[in-house]
């Protein structure tokens, strides 16, 4: 077969790789065209949704929503760009966001008006917009004002949850402004049927409906509305089809002109008939989560296990000769780009927390079947191939180990590693799956889970969106307030009162309940906010075509949000771990154990921030004397123990519980744990006082579960096994690591062996349950600091996810830096 570019580059030699790593002429300039491209906003969505919302007001919310994207996929404008292979975008700028008017608009007509700044002023993320794009939003506003999503959601919440989040203890102000997302559809179900499936079955359901039955009536408006969103999803392709046919009438040469006819026959067939080769899996994939992105607007909406659901396609192309593995390659570079095309704009206090230009795309690769067999295959090889290649931040390429994975996938990950980015992260099938098991998904499901989002493992198909992802929990925030009685230092509001102070503890175990009452009473205001989001999102969302993919809303009648998916969880993310273990141990140790100070003494040296000099001893002595505490990440039982024990306690006071599909339908239907914290330790960390543990005012909580950066100083080996004594069963939503490791510790050979022999032992012994490493030097990042422009591609992994480093507001750039760097 005639390759689609005959001009190739090799990027780097790579000793495991199955093919050498190349970005052909077609990638290297579609890539830097990306690269150069500015961040932009899109009008044309939200005034295509306000034209339908007018047009179908008196409709059901579901078929509403349906007709309205009907009508956003039949109007919105599309473009191809030169020379690219997998068509579809968001519009015509090559990176541009849409605007989600039916979430909110306060937050983008503030920032138009430049409060806090203009989005094109931000200290990092910005986003440009043309004065016909801004006057086109402004002119929809006032339909949208006070008549969205988060005026629904604020209506709907108890006093207490606006107010906690003024305290900074709860957050889940994304969510109102956002979808849902944290999913993987049906991919296979749909390159094995294609689109036709799900109208046909929609179809049948609606014709043996029972209206007298009024549970079965109630279905009606869902299934029709699947009806309208499929179809109008394969008219959408067959637009693009159109566009290609147009552009080879015009087109001189003759391999463009064979390739956009090509482009034509794809799109003509898929997403509504089955693929019938590799080229139409992956046109079809992508076409899925595309159009997806235009309906949620949620983020993570990701591919899954891609080299299992492709791998039959690929196999019999390659076997008939129709494909080579080159092209096979950059078409699924090609892929990659239309990834990282993808922008999603929030507001600026969101932006903070989920920085980076980031949709948390995810493809994984590895892990094993039912039976416990390896699951590596040539495309497993190919994604990293591909990851190599484009070397950006999107998508995030997931790695699943298992103690039989071939040592040959292990080692291509850490030379993909190697290039920098943080790419791929590496999960412990040994903990996820049973971890899932334990929250009562069957093996055989757990065994295909998938990662989306930072962490999260889901069922594929079977599951509905934020397994995690609920809001924020600030954990540091909420020791700050048991050592306060309950109130909070910096606005003097008090929620929950507290048990005593930190002058009046007479004991830990006083203290330690300090916290639990804190706890306890934060985390059932995380869920009643958050259950309440979901009430209003069930109401007025109630997207029905995500949920046409997920098994088995079409067989229940039901969108996700009324329970037709199999498998339903959601949890928050908690943010300062760490902190609060050592916070604990700071005051057993130095208060009631060694008893060098008193209560009242180290409460004055936090009031302070550690900086009175009059005192004896003076706040930087006592501070010195808390810093010498044994820390987290160290292997030290003394506070390891603690770190046990309280997360422990987190973990079983979340799955009390209850989603609001608990008995509709899935299995699960309860919260669980997650540590992952995005980028919100930056901004939780600035609104929490000094602490005992060390930590002084303003300064970032420490991230995910990681040790606090600075405070892990006995190596690597150390500091994977205090992780690994935290109780990763329980964490079903997700347990996050971030590490960093001196580049030379990835140098094939020797070095990168040990670095192996270490993560497999992490996994393997002491049951971690994930890790991602980033290899760039600090003094690298600080170079990109002083001359960003030529750093532009320079990638790192920020939490869950990788961000290109320069766009990223300087105090998440500080903070990476801060992180402590191994050597194996």
């Amino acid at each position: 077969m005639k390759h689609f570019s005959s001009k190739n580059q090799t990027v780097t030699a790579h000793e495991f790789m199955q093919r050498p790593v190349v970005r052909s002429e077609r990638i290297e300039t579609l890539r830097n065209r990306l690269i150069e491209a500015k961040a932009e906003i899109c009008s044309d969505r939200a005034v295509l949704l306000t034209e339908a919302y007018k047009m179908y007001q008196g409709l059901p919310v579901v078929l509403k929503r349906a007709k309205a994207l009907a009508h956003i996929l039949d109007n919105m404008k599309i473009s191809m760009a030169e020379g690219e292979l997998i068509v579809g975008s968001l519009g015509t700028k090559l990176r541009t966001a849409p605007i989600f008017a039916e979430f909110a608009m306060d937050w983008l007509i503030e920032e138009l008006d430049g409060k806090p700044f203009r989005p094109e002023d931000r200290p990092g993320d910005k986003y440009f917009i043309s004065e016909e794009d801004e006057q086109a939003l402004r002119g929809i506003y006032g339909f949208w004002k006070n008549n969205d999503h988060e005026h629904r959601c604020l209506n709907a919440f108890p006093p207490e949850s606006m107010i906690s989040k003024k305290v900074g203890v709860n957050d889940s102000h994304w969510l109102m402004t956002g979808g849902d997302g944290h999913l993987v559809v049906d991919l296979e179900g749909i390159l094995r049927k294609g689109l036709k499936d799900n109208i046909a079955r929609a179809q049948k359901r609606l014709q043996e409906l029972d209206f007298s039955d009024p549970a079965q009536a109630e279905q009606k408006p869902f299934l029709e509305a699947v009806v309208i969103s499929c179809e109008a999803v394969i008219r959408f392709a067959k637009r693009y089809a159109k566009m290609a046919r147009d552009l080879a009438e015009v087109e001189k040469d003759a391999q463009r002109k064979e390739e956009l006819l090509k482009v034509a026959d794809v799109c003509e067939n898929v997403p509504e008939n089955p693929a019938r080769d590799f080229y139409e899996g992956l046109q079809s994939a992508w076409l899925i989560n595309l159009t997806l992105q235009i309906e949620v607007n949620g983020h993570s909406i990701s591919m899954g296990r891609l080299d299992q659901t492709l791998i039959g396609l690929y196999t019999k192309d390659i076997e008939a000769g129709t494909i080579e593995y080159e092209d096979a390659l950059e078409l699924m570079e090609n892929l990659f780009l239309k990834m990282f095309q993808l922008l999603k704009i929030n507001c600026w206090d969101n932006t903070k927390a989920l920085a980076g230009y980031q949709l948390f795309q995810n493809i994984t690769v590895g892990g094993q079947d039912k039976n416990g067999k390896d699951s590596t295959n040539e495309l497993s090889f190919l994604v990293l191939n591909a990851q190599a290649a484009i070397a950006l931040n999107t998508p995030s390429i997931s790695l699943r180990y298992h103690n039989r994975i071939s040592d040959r996938l292990m080692y291509a990950a850490f030379d993909v590693t190697r290039i920098g980015g943080g790419q791929p992260a590496i999960y412990s099938d040994e903990v996820y799956m049973p971890a899932l098991v334990n929250r009562g998904i069957s093996w055989e499901d757990a065994s295909n889970y998938s990662i989306v989002g930072c962490v999260e493992a889901i069922v594929e198909g079977k599951q509905t969106g934020r397994p995690n992802g609920a809001g924020f929990i600030n954990l540091g925030k909420i020791i700050e307030l048991a050592l306060y009685n309950g109130k909070d230092p910096n606005t003097g509001i008090c929620l929950q009162p507290g048990n005593g102070d930190l002058t009046t503890f007479k004991s830990f175990e006083e203290l330690y309940e300090a916290f639990k009452t804190q706890a306890r009473y934060y985390f059932k205001l995380q869920v009643i906010t958050d259950n309440a989001i979901d009430r209003m999102t069930e109401m007025e969302i109630a997207d029905p075509y995500v949920s046409s993919l997920v098994s088995d809303c079409i067989g229940r009648g039901k969108t996700m949000k009324q329970g037709g998916a199999i498998y339903d969880y959601c949890g928050p993310l908690y943010v300062g771990v760490a902190n609060v273990g050592n916070t604990l141990a700071a005051i057993k140790k130095v208060v009631f154990d060694d008893k060098t100070i008193t209560g009242a003494q180290l409460m004055h040296a936090i009031k302070t921030n550690y900086a009175d000099m009059i005192t004896s001893p003076t706040g930087p002595e006592i501070h010195k004397m808390v810093l010498d505490v044994p820390k987290y990440g160290n292997d030290d039982d003394y506070v390891d123990d603690i770190m046990v024990d309280y997360f422990r306690f987190i973990c079983e006071e979340t799955v009390k519980y209850k989603t609001t599909r608990f008995g509709r339908g899935p299995i699960g239907g309860f919260w669980q744990p997650s540590t992952s914290s995005v980028s919100s330790n930056v901004p939780f960390g600035a609104i929490v006082g000094a602490l005992p543990d060390g930590k002084k005012a303003g300064e970032p909580l420490a991230d995910t579960s990681s040790p606090t950066h600075g405070t892990d100083t006995k190596g690597l080996t150390a500091s994977l096994k205090s992780v690994g004594k935290l109780p990763t069963v329980l964490v079903s939503g997700g347990q996050l690591l971030n590490i960093k490791v001196m580049p030379s510790s990835l140098t094939p050979g020797l070095p990168v062996k040990k670095l192996y022999q270490v993560i497999r032992t992490y996994f393997s012994d002491f049951k971690g349950m994930h890790v991602q490493i980033n290899c760039i030097s600090a003094n690298t990042l600080k170079k990109a600091q002083e001359k960003p422009q030529q750093y532009k591609d320079l990638m790192v992994r920020v939490a869950g996810y990788s961000a290109l480093f320069t766009p990223l507001d300087k105090a998440l750039q500080d903070d990476i830096i801060e992180r402590t760097e191994h050597t194996v």
